[in-house]
């Protein structure tokens, strides 16, 4: 599957670290919150952060799965990968990965998407009371997961309908960049006018479900997420730094009443 040791090595140190660092990740911020569980609505700004973090942790931990288990089929075929090629991209375990490493994919970006939303109304609303509730959170966070679930289970809905949905990718992506060519039929249309001449309309019908799909997620939904972090990140860095220095100000000021006092 993969041609080189490089490219092995940096398979398996990406998946350890991925999956290492967000275990601990997980551990800590769950272990943490236990105890103000009791006081939950007293601490809702962390919980709310707590929540987006720890769905953000998850998806990045199935993602160090799905290399992990790209890794293991890498070493199981070996310099023989060919002859096993299309049985592996049909097979069930290699959708099984897919779903994974999609799932991974759709709540990683939507749980940042949500992180940047979140920051904006806590720090841009800060004494307002505009901004998630507790249960709006969770509500969030539960909908994220669905969301990734319905998404990475179409691929798998479709190959039941379209031959080579996963088309020529070994890494059992369900959205492929590259796909098996797709016999097309060819309409012609003849047409003559009043003078003798022939005029031919030629039309190619396709019906690509899998580059249609692809389009969606990648193009229109994956882009609409970007955008959105793209401007709130930098705006909620922003807004941060004008909120400290405003603080500066205020004790800055109550420091020189009280000496005039």
């Amino acid at each position: 599957m993969f041609p080189n040791h490089a490219l092995r090595a940096t398979l398996w140190l990406v998946c350890l670290s991925a999956m290492l660092a967000n275990l601990v990740v997980i551990v800590s911020r769950i272990k943490a919150k236990i105890p103000a569980m009791r006081n939950m609505f007293a601490t809702e700004v962390n919980t709310n952060q707590n929540a987006f973090l720890v769905s953000l942790a998850f998806a990045d931990f199935f993602m160090g799965l799905y290399l992990f288990s790209i890794g293991i089929a890498d070493a199981k075929f070996g310099k023989d990968y060919f002859l096993s090629a299309f049985g592996w991209r049909e097979g069930t375990w290699c959708k099984v990965i897919g779903s994974t490493g999609f799932v991974s994919n759709i709540a990683s970006i939507l749980s940042l998407t949500f992180v940047s939303i979140e920051r904006f109304f806590t720090i841009s609303f800060t004494f307002s009371g505009i901004r998630f509730g507790t249960k709006v959170t969770i509500g969030i966070c539960a909908l994220i997961w669905i969301i990734s679930a319905v998404m990475a289970v179409t691929p798998i809905i479709l190959s039941a309908f379209v031959q080579g949905i996963f088309g020529l990718s070994d890494v059992c992506l369900g959205l492929p960049f590259v796909t098996v060519p797709e016999a097309k039929e060819t309409h012609v249309t003849v047409t003559y006018d009043g003078y003798g001449k022939l005029d031919s309309v030629i039309k190619n019908d396709s019906n690509n479900l899998q580059w249609l799909y692809s389009q969606i997620v990648y193009i229109y939904f994956t882009s609409t997420c970007v955008l959105i972090i793209t401007v709130f990140v930098p705006f909620n860095v922003a807004m941060f730094h004008i909120a400290i220095i405003r603080s500066r100000m205020v004790c800055s000021g109550s420091r020189g009443t009280t000496k005039m006092k």
